[in-house]
């Protein structure tokens, strides 16, 4: 047996780090505190960056790459690592744009989810996961007309099916919600004590659930010593971030059309379906200008739907009795100078976004009107989009490009994207998922700043109230 650097005694390895430099990808991880992953479940933790994906690539599809030497115990022969980003596998067809999802044309050869997974969708095992889930009557819809939760619910039962030896989640929390969470946990437990070894990559150190046995820590692409979860608890309860300071926000880079609206979204007995099922109907809800709304609603309400449909990317707005900016929808306005005046982030939007480009014209091009968005940057764009780096704390990131970013780092720009257009109406889908708890906060604060200096009206959507921004007043259930 071998001691940890924990007070628990570690009675098996399955996997052993034999060098001192693992790597994948583009990204090289100092491994030279040796170690590995013990039997049972262990978190790692770290800020957005810190290597934690890579380490997860590593052990899954890297173990013979780059130089690596990993030791594997002989009950490890099937390892399933699970990223948010496995939608594409799942449909191989490339749907080229966020807005494309939802364009019913557009898909009509994107597979639904029982075309998917065909006969695995009638097994026992899938039926109780599924029911465990509380996921059910999706086998008609498109794989991505799912919400960021119904999918990650998805992504989940699938590998559970698979039953692998050693299961590593990549943030796996991101669009549950607490309902779905627990379920999660139980059946996570439930793996647990069937003999499965878990691995979490966790960005927040309040995501590591208490049944964890080890933790290990990362920073700076350096794999830390493990610890048992008593000790790393021990070790982060007086980590508060709230005191955390953001500086003055830079300046709109022109004035906007709408900012003397009354009424920015109105929507009076909203309905919407797919096929022969009804997601939502009698909806009536009004947000006027400098109004700041939470709303809520368990996965697969329809708040993603909704919010489609508000930043004039579904075609079921249409149908439906919509106000934007004072102006019903359908009356001769344009699409574009809606969304001009609209900000939107939301989980799939980063899933789809596809750009070669370094992040610093990534977030220029955001600030710009849809039509002319590619042009060559000017002096104050590139002032603009410096000084909202520099809010953000990714400066370090400028010439890098998109993909080349963790889900974190990704997540950090398509913020910036959208903060710095510095719109009429912000509509934020789950914002914080896959940020560590310092960026949560400062994050957090500097929506409130934004709010304040130019009454911006704020939809915001989160599964946990930790998330929630201190400027919402209102409250919407879905």
């Amino acid at each position: 047996m071998e001691s940890g650097k924990g007070n628990r005694v570690l009675e098996k390895w399955i996997v052993k780090f034999e060098s001192e430099r693992l790597g994948y990808g583009r990204v090289v991880l100092d491994s030279s505190a040796g170690g590995g992953i013990p039997a049972g479940v262990t978190a790692v933790v770290g800020r957005n960056g810190c290597g934690k994906s890579t380490l997860g690539n590593v052990i899954a599809k890297g173990r013979y790459a780059y130089g690596n030497r990993l030791s594997f115990s002989e009950d490890i022969s099937k390892i399933k690592m699970l990223t948010f980003t496995d939608i594409h596998s799942f449909t191989g067809i490339d749907v080229q744009s966020f807005q494309q999802r939802m364009e019913a044309t557009a898909n009509d050869y994107v597979p639904t989810v029982g075309e998917i997974f065909n006969k695995k969708i009638e097994s026992e095992e899938w039926q109780n996961y599924s029911e465990a889930f509380r996921l059910k009557d999706i086998d008609m819809k498109k794989i991505n007309y799912l919400s960021s939760g119904e999918l990650r619910k998805l992504l989940i039962i699938n590998a559970l099916c698979e039953k692998p030896d050693l299961l590593i989640l990549d943030n796996p929390y991101i669009g549950l919600d607490s309902e779905s969470r627990k379920d999660f946990d139980d059946a996570m437990k439930l793996l647990r004590d069937s003999g499965i070894s878990i691995m979490f990559l966790l960005c927040d150190e309040k995501d590591v659930p208490d049944y964890v046995d080890y933790v290990i820590e990362m920073m700076d692409c350096r794999i830390g010593h493990l610890v048992s979860v008593d000790e790393f608890n021990r070790a982060n309860g007086n980590n508060g971030t709230d005191g955390i300071c953001v500086e003055s926000l830079p300046e709109r880079n022109k004035l906007r059309m709408y900012e003397d609206c009354g009424v920015v979204f109105s929507i009076k007995n909203g309905h919407a379906r797919y096929g022969d099922k009804t997601i939502f109907e009698g909806l009536d809800w009004t947000v006027r200008r400098g109004e700041c709304w939470s709303l809520h609603g368990p996965n697969g309400s329809g708040k993603s739907l909704l919010l489609s449909m508000i930043c004039a990317d579904n075609p079921q707005g249409y149908a439906n009795d919509i106000i934007l900016f004072d102006k019903e929808r359908g009356s001769g306005e344009s699409i574009w100078e809606i969304k001009d005046a609209i900000g939107y982030v939301c989980p799939e939007m980063q899933l789809y976004f596809k750009s070669n480009d370094p992040v610093k014209e990534i977030i220029i091009q955001g600030m710009r009107n849809s039509l002319s968005r590619y042009k060559n940057s000017t002096p104050e764009e590139r002032k603009i989009a410096e000084d909202w780096m520099k809010v953000l704390e990714i400066s370090h990131l400028a010439d890098r490009k998109f993909s080349e970013l963790s889900s974190g780092e990704q997540r950090i720009v398509m913020l910036a994207r959208t903060l710095a257009k510095q719109p009429e109406l912000l509509v934020l889908d789950e914002p914080l998922h896959g940020l560590d708890g310092y960026h949560k906060t400062r994050i957090k604060n500097i929506i409130c700043r934004l709010i304040e200096k130019n009454g911006t009206s704020l939809i915001y959507v989160s599964h946990y109230m930790s998330e929630i921004p201190h400027c919402i007043t209102h409250v919407k259930e879905i």
